[in-house]
């Protein structure tokens, strides 16, 4: 009967297999092989419990059996009992020290612990047993995997065991996953197809073959996978998968049922809640979807998208009674205290903005909106004590982007401290530390690289070197200029005429022109002559295209620019690639500047910044007198803008680049002859 199972089971006739096995033991209810075959058949079947009791009456009866132990250890592994297979497969090797199927199944449990010792260890074992057996390869293939420059390694593993046991199913799914993330999709598809084929492939392979599909643009083939997975399996992955797809297929109602099918096993899956929204607003209008929220935020007041959601979607004046009612409905959870310690911070209660953070922070620790708050905070107590704890704060952030901005807020408490030096690191580390932000640098071209036309433009053009404040500016003018100030490139959608930080060689077809500069501004009614452009970025070879312009620029000494730039950033947005880079770059401009005032005095005028901190009505007849004012800006939108909501200060006053005189000295040296020709003092 023995060879009538197995010629049963290797053809996969599992009905068979079973009533013979069952005869078998019917016949000889004390033979331990006997019992052993009808667990393998039962097990087959996909009838765990009838291979448990088949294996548990066989260990009766033959107890120091390997063999039993061993397969006793894998029906516990797929009933999830993980303790008991550990010890079944253990004990199966102290009966029998070349247990090789042992040995690969503690492997796998150490594996799935995180123990790569242990795996390595048992895997070393198993070689010694049966070094190329395709589940060593396997076991390699998943032990290289992630290590670095192990790529290729990890394919060829997997391709020799394929090789070795083309109808595995594990095997097979690990290489079709392994082509998929090399992007070798049909390849993935070919073999993820003949995994599921065989009847012990687990349905959740779907998922990597919808991948590779999607990846192909067999978008229908895709979503028939996407069915079959639904028929066969039902859980809330697959219908997730589907719905996705429905909606790229544009079958919505189908989309929306499934996401309903996710929501109700997992009422808080986040991307099937928020896609569910989404699908509700496009269906049936913003009030429905404001609807379905205050319903949700009721029901489950701990789910904190929903919340969110519901927060978005408010006019901005109601967003602090629904902070307020979050908090209540919510009063510990961490999202909630985080969105108030944001509210409270920006409407200037800085002593609740720091206690909401620290409440939201020791609930969930990776907050990273509460641990840059409470790092501002931070900022501004007693220097001493902010430099201490902003090192904690360092010590325990997240990722690279949080430390990054710690970086800047330690080097403010430095700074604060007059610990000079160890700001300049501090700073350093904020800018070129970690991953790197900001727009590059363009290249200040000279006016011997401009081709200009008789066309040379009109009106005023308004410009400040990062540091200058200019920012400050664009908010004392945008009341007073009303139709004639425009500040398009400091947002999005720019206007895009060659003139923008993202520019073109002075020889390139995308490079500015007068007339590319006239087209868009005509094209909307306005006469350029009476407009004020705000440039985040001139240059010689700028005045010299435009030069039917004025340039109006807004000036700082250029010590305190460097300065400023390095600690505040650039209204711009321009990357610090370093002191030396950022100051030689700021000499080119100013040199270019007064290249450009020698050359066409009465088309170059100069706006004092610093006198925001001295006199800023002074400052304010300036720009009535540049810009041809019919009223005087109300400087007070400009001196708002000192200060941040925290209290905190925005930029250094003038004349601070001499606080870091010493340390900076080789490079103020170049940018102090540069002050001195600007007319600033020397010292």
């Amino acid at each position: 009967m023995l060879q009538d199972v197995m010629t049963a089971l290797r053809a996969g006739d599992t009905a068979t297999a079973l009533a013979t096995a069952t005869r078998w033991t019917t016949a000889e209810p004390q033979n331990a092989d006997a019992l052993f075959w009808l667990a393998q058949a039962c097990g087959a079947a996909g009838d765990l419990a009838g291979a448990g009791a088949a294996l548990d009456q066989a260990l009766a009866v033959a107890p120091q059996r390997a063999d039993l132990m061993t397969l006793r250890g894998y029906l516990d592994l797929q009933g999830g009992d993980l303790a008991k297979a550990e010890a079944s497969l253990s004990g199966a090797l102290v009966q029998d020290p070349n247990q090789f199927q042992a040995y690969i199944g503690l492997a796998h449990l150490a594996l799935a612990r995180g123990d790569r010792t242990d795996t390595e260890r048992h895997v070393a074992f198993a070689k010694r047993v049966n070094a190329e057996h395709p589940r060593v390869l396997l076991l390699e293939a998943m032990l290289a995997a992630g290590q670095p420059d192990q790529a290729e390694r990890v394919l060829t593993l997997l391709t020799a065991a394929a090789d070795r046991a083309p109808n595995d199913a594990m095997v097979l799914s690990a290489l079709g996953v392994a082509f998929l993330e090399r992007q070798h999709f049909a390849f993935a598809e070919q073999t993820l197809r003949k995994a599921l084929a065989l009847t012990n492939a687990s349905p959740a392979l779907h998922a990597p073959l919808i991948a590779a599909l999607d990846a192909q643009g067999k978008g229908s083939e895709a979503l028939a996978v996407a069915d079959a997975w639904v028929r066969q399996a039902g859980t809330p992955s697959a219908h997730w998968n589907r719905a996705q797809l429905r909606v790229a297929a544009g079958q919505v109602e189908g989309a929306r049922a499934d996401l309903d099918a996710v929501l109700a096993v997992f009422p808080q899956h986040v991307q099937a809640f928020e896609l569910s929204m989404q699908l509700l607003g496009q269906a049936e209008g913003q009030p429905a979807v404001m609807a379905a929220l205050e319903t949700r935020v009721v029901a489950d007041p701990g789910f904190a998208l929903a919340w969110r959601l519901l927060l978005n979607l408010q006019p901005i004046d109601e967003a602090p009674a629904l902070v307020q009612r979050w908090l209540e409905a919510a009063p510990d959870h961490p999202a909630a205290l985080d969105v108030a310690a944001t509210l409270a911070e920006r409407e200037g209660r800085q002593g609740d903005a720091l206690a909401y953070a620290e409440r939201a922070l020791a609930a969930e620790p990776r907050l990273r909106e509460a641990a840059l708050l409470r790092a501002r905070a931070t900022a501004l107590l007693m220097p001493e004590a902010a430099v201490a704890r902003m090192e904690a704060l360092l010590a325990a952030a997240s990722t690279p982007e949080q430390a990054r901005s710690l970086s800047g807020w330690q080097a403010h408490a430095l700074h604060r401290a007059g610990r000079v030096d160890d700001a300049l690191r501090a700073w350093g580390r904020m800018w070129m530390g970690g991953p790197a932000f900001g727009l590059p640098l363009p290249n200040p071209e000279p006016a011997a690289k401009a081709t200009p036309a008789e066309d040379g433009g009109a009106g005023r053009l308004l410009w400040g070197l990062p540091g200058s404040r200019v920012e400050r500016l664009h908010a004392a003018l945008i009341p007073v200029g009303r139709n004639r100030l425009m500040i398009d490139r400091f947002r999005q959608p720019m206007r895009d005429d060659g003139f923008n930080p993202l520019r073109a060689a002075p020889d390139h077809a995308l490079a500015g022109t007068a007339a590319r500069w006239r087209q868009p501004l005509e094209a909307a009614g306005l006469e350029p002559a009476n407009l004020i452009d705000a440039l985040p970025f001139w240059d010689g070879w700028t005045q010299a295209t435009l030069h039917g312009t004025t340039l109006v620029a807004v000036l700082r000494d250029p010590r305190d620019l460097l300065l400023n730039w390095m600690a505040w950033g650039s209204a711009a947005g321009f990357a610090f690639p370093s002191p030396a880079v950022a100051a030689a770059w700021l000499h080119r401009q100013l040199d270019q500047l007064l290249a450009a005032e020698a050359a066409n005095p009465t088309q170059v005028v100069r706006i004092d910044a610093d006198l925001l901190d001295r006199d800023p009505e002074a400052l304010a007849a300036q720009l009535v007198a540049a810009f041809g004012l019919e009223d005087a800006p109300d400087m007070a939108a400009a001196l708002a803008l000192a200060k941040a909501p925290n209290g905190g200060p925005t930029d250094f006053v003038a004349g601070s680049w001499r606080q870091y005189a010493e340390p900076m000295k080789a490079l103020f040296v170049p940018l102090g002859e540069m002050a001195v020709r600007l007319g600033y003092p020397a010292e």
